[in-house]
């Protein structure tokens, strides 16, 4: 089983042409509000990916809860570990332009009030994944992985959004999985003279999985093997939930005893897939799209 400590948002997409630069109010178009959260986003990947995952985080009170809530229900993710909490839920205020670029601004209503009670409430058995992210408390996140660990489970840490990380966190990571920025900001907490997956897993004693985009990735297990992939080539028309397609297949994949490489090949395809359609929770593909995607020569 997978679980997932994470973040629940509703998202406030709206398309631009051109992302607005400081000082700048510009003309958006097709507002829509979708579910979304990365904690959210990377259940429901793995939910697709075709294994058991549950949920542990909070909404709010209010009149958008049960619309976050709405993907993750109809695809049978276990809710039992969700919370409702007094207040707003969280959101997510998401501006994409003509090139699929985007920015955004995260709030973090309901999810800022995710505890240690939560993280040690979960019941992680001893061959179960725990997967994280960091749009929830750090104190939460750490008696999350901490409490994995104990149980003998492996952990899976998404340093997304980065923030400074402490140590008790990384001891506890098994696979860690960041982007290029990612890289270049844990390499300056960490003091290493270059973002290398090499040195990243020298010095923390993790398996690393670097995303780059459209460039595919770069890898190193825990046998110290290292391998690259490329990216494949899509007909991109938005990024939003790439990342988290990313994290929750490669987590899935994983607890059911595929090798790093192997997982990655899988997620590294359902990431590419989740870039051709809008929004986050809607465009994650299922694996029976992935395989298609495979018979195709993708």
């Amino acid at each position: 089983m997978i679980h997932v400590l994470g973040s629940i948002n509703i998202d406030y997409s709206v398309n631009v042409v051109n992302l607005p630069t400081p000082g700048e109010t510009i003309a958006g178009s097709k507002l829509s509000l979708t579910p979304g959260g990365k904690g959210a986003n990377q259940a429901l990947a793995a939910k697709r990916a075709g294994t058991e995952v549950k949920m542990t985080g909070a909404v709010g009170d209010d009149s958008v809860a049960e619309a976050a809530l709405d993907l993750l229900t109809s695809s049978g993710v276990d809710l039992t570990g969700v919370k409702t909490i007094s207040g707003p839920t969280g959101c997510a205020f998401v501006f994409v332009d003509h090139n699929s670029e985007n920015q955004i601004v995260i709030i973090a209503g309901a999810n800022g009030e995710v505890g240690e009670e939560h993280a040690l409430a979960m019941n992680i058995k001893p061959d179960d994944f725990l997967l994280l992210q960091l749009e929830c408390p750090l104190p939460a996140v750490v008696a999350a992985a901490k409490h994995t660990k104990q149980a003998g489970g492996k952990v899976i840490a998404n340093l997304a959004p980065y923030q400074s990380i402490e140590s008790d966190l990384l001891d506890c990571v098994d696979y860690l999985l960041i982007n290029e920025t990612e890289a270049e900001s844990l390499r300056q907490e960490l003091g290493l003279t270059s973002a290398t997956v090499e040195n990243i897993a020298s010095k923390t004693g993790c398996a690393v999985i670097k995303t780059l985009g459209a460039k595919g990735i770069e890898a190193i297990d825990h046998e110290l093997r290292t391998f690259s992939l490329p990216g494949i080539k899509v007909e991109a028309i938005d990024t939003v939930g790439a990342g988290d397609t990313f994290a929750g297949f490669l987590g899935t994949m994983l607890a059911k005893g595929n090798s790093l490489q192997n997982a990655c090949k899988v997620a590294n395809a359902a990431a590419a897939l989740a870039c051709t359609k809008p929004g986050a929770q809607a465009a994650i593909p299922t694996m029976q799209d992935v395989i298609d995607l495979a018979n195709a020569g993708g």
